[in-house]
């Protein structure tokens, strides 16, 4: 019998009532927002009851002005029955700096990247994973760069700081041995063949004598 997704949350919904909080059927899709403490254990039946054999990504939202503050949505695919549904579970409450779910790594070992990487940009903790480090940050970064909150333009930082990763002696909150900053239209052009450097500018360049 070919499970449809329509299906498929039908059998979620009947099996686990007190887990499930709303379904959504938006343009054909299927979404099924879940208690947080059981999203292991629906999608350990998704995977070995319904087919739900990869885990195509996991993703975030920030809602900045609500509580709980963030979607977590992890897109499921049954290659067996070629359909697609999502599951949702909402986290962050009021001034908890880093929320927590339950790893899926046991589910899925392509869990494993995926949330790292919620983890590094949104500052989610997934209990039990095992290795929960960043993965597109320094190691050291302290803020999370997805978040609403996190300034649009990265971390400035004054002449004669030409931009990117550099090194600085007090920390601002951002790490403890880099900070960030970005080029701006007012800023020095990136000159990447570095052809023309002003040590008194750009530091960790040559004298001008060593160019």
């Amino acid at each position: 019998m070919v499970i449809t997704a329509a299906l498929a949350t039908e059998m979620v919904r009947s099996k686990f009532p007190h887990a499930v909080i709303e379904t959504v059927e938006y343009r054909n899709e299927q979404t099924i927002v879940l208690q947080p403490e059981y999203l292991v254990e629906i999608c350990t039946y998704l995977k070995k009851n319904l087919q739900y054999e990869m885990l195509e990504t996991i993703t975030a939202v920030d809602w900045l002005e609500r509580i709980p503050r963030y979607d977590i949505v992890y897109q499921l695919l049954s290659l067996s029955n070629q359909c697609f549904t999502r599951l949702k579970v909402q986290v962050g409450q009021h001034s908890e700096e880093h929320p927590e779910l339950p790893t899926v790594t046991g589910v899925w070992a392509g869990a494993n990247w995926l949330e790292r990487e919620v983890y590094d940009l949104f500052g989610i903790n997934f209990t039990g994973h095992p290795n929960l480090t960043r993965i597109l940050m320094p190691t050291d970064w302290t803020t999370h760069p997805l978040r609403k909150d996190y300034p649009l333009s990265g971390f400035d930082l004054p002449e004669p700081h030409w931009g990117g990763q550099v090194p600085y002696d007090s920390d601002p909150g951002v790490g403890r041995r880099y900070q960030q900053t970005l080029r701006t239209p007012a800023g020095r052009e990136l000159n990447e063949s570095r052809s023309r450097v002003n040590p008194n500018q750009e530091p960790g360049t040559p004298p001008s004598s060593e160019a």
